[in-house]
């Protein structure tokens, strides 16, 4: 279903239909009901996307259209557009939507409620203390940052450092005193990092990978530090490792996981840090992030408990088994303040 309106159109609901490549549409005014053809003239027809269309019928009206891809198109959508123009307009129809030309008065669609506006804090003494004390004031925080370099070219040259490969590709950009930290990994210096990080190419095993950086935003406590999102996805169609991990096939969708990057005052990187899974429940990587994630995802998780997915130690399973049995104990010994009876006023003065 698509709805059409020119300014002199008001807005009428009607059922959803499908749509596909034949298009058959009814068109209702205020005093007819009139049939376009299957394939309307050029200059009637304008394209909202490849598969939307609107057909325009002079005067105040509503176009409804429905489409099928198979022969009987023409046919469904004839018993589509009749059950609709009965529903709406009261008015028989036949199966091939001969014109009707008596006029037809069409219903008003009852207006809809008028959205209640959310209570102002102001007239909520407790929220908007609540506001006043516990939200950080970012407008301020910003206007009293003396960092040179302005939140937005900040967060420009963190998006082209990450085209540079984290600075693989242009080491300038890591100052000299870098250092990377990971959940597990790290930290790491400037060579360690660049030795590891450009040894190691994950485009390689993941030709179709997609990092899916996004939520860029400047930190107004740390104003020369940029935070972004990220959630890679891709198949594993490649070996990893200079061959030695084959190619398994298996799809990988990793959880969104924080990063950031900090700058000094000439724009050098300063720290990276990557791989903080934000919610260990989505994706398929066990809850881990970065790397470890994405080798658990294929099949090569690494032989060590921190590049595995989490399980509860024994000491915390007899601590919260501990905490169970008390909770039940203290249930069952409780002992409960007897209830006093109520005593009305007249047999209080009796």
């Amino acid at each position: 279903l698509h709805l059409y309106q020119p300014a002199t159109v008001t807005h009428t609901r009607a059922p959803v239909l499908n749509n596909s490549s034949i298009m058959s549409a009814v068109c209702f005014s205020s005093a007819r009901v009139v049939r376009a053809a299957p394939a309307p003239a050029p200059p009637r027809v304008t394209r909202a996307s490849a598969s939307r269309r609107s057909v325009h019928v002079p005067g105040p009206h509503t176009c409804i259209y429905t489409s099928t891809p198979n022969r009987r198109g023409g046919e469904i959508a004839a018993r589509s557009a009749t059950a609709i123009s009965r529903a709406l307009l009261g008015v028989r129809a036949s199966s091939r939507l001969a014109a009707v030309v008596e006029p037809v008065q069409m219903d008003t669609a009852p207006e809809a409620p008028a959205p209640v506006a959310p209570e102002a804090p102001e007239e909520d003494p407790a929220f908007a203390a609540f506001l006043a004390s516990q939200m950080a004031d970012e407008a301020v925080m910003f206007a009293s940052s003396t960092f040179p370099i302005s939140p937005q070219d900040l967060i420009m040259r963190t998006k082209r450092i990450l085209a540079a490969y984290n600075g693989g590709d242009d080491p300038a950009l890591l100052a000299s005193d870098f250092q990377f930290v990971a959940p597990v990994v790290g930290p790491l210096g400037k060579d360690a990092f660049l030795s590891a990080f450009t040894g190691f190419k994950l485009e390689e095993g993941f030709p179709d990978g997609l990092t899916q950086f996004y939520h860029f935003r400047v930190d107004p406590f740390e104003p020369n530090r940029v935070w972004y999102t990220s959630r890679f996805e891709g198949y594993n169609t490649g070996d990893l490792a200079g061959g030695s991990l084959k190619a398994t096939g298996k799809f990988v969708d990793s959880p969104p996981q924080t990063n950031s990057l900090t700058f000094n005052e000439a724009g050098e990187v300063t720290q990276l840090t990557v791989g903080y899974v934000m919610d260990k429940q989505l994706g398929n990587t066990g809850g881990l992030g970065g790397v470890f994630g994405i080798f658990y995802a294929i099949g090569y998780a690494l032989p060590f408990p921190e590049a595995n997915p989490w399980k509860m130690s024994k000491r915390y399973k007899f601590f919260n088994a501990m905490g169970q049995l008390s909770a039940k104990f203290k249930k069952i010994f409780s002992v409960k303040a007897p209830v006093e009876p109520s005593v009305s006023a007249e047999e209080k003065t009796a």
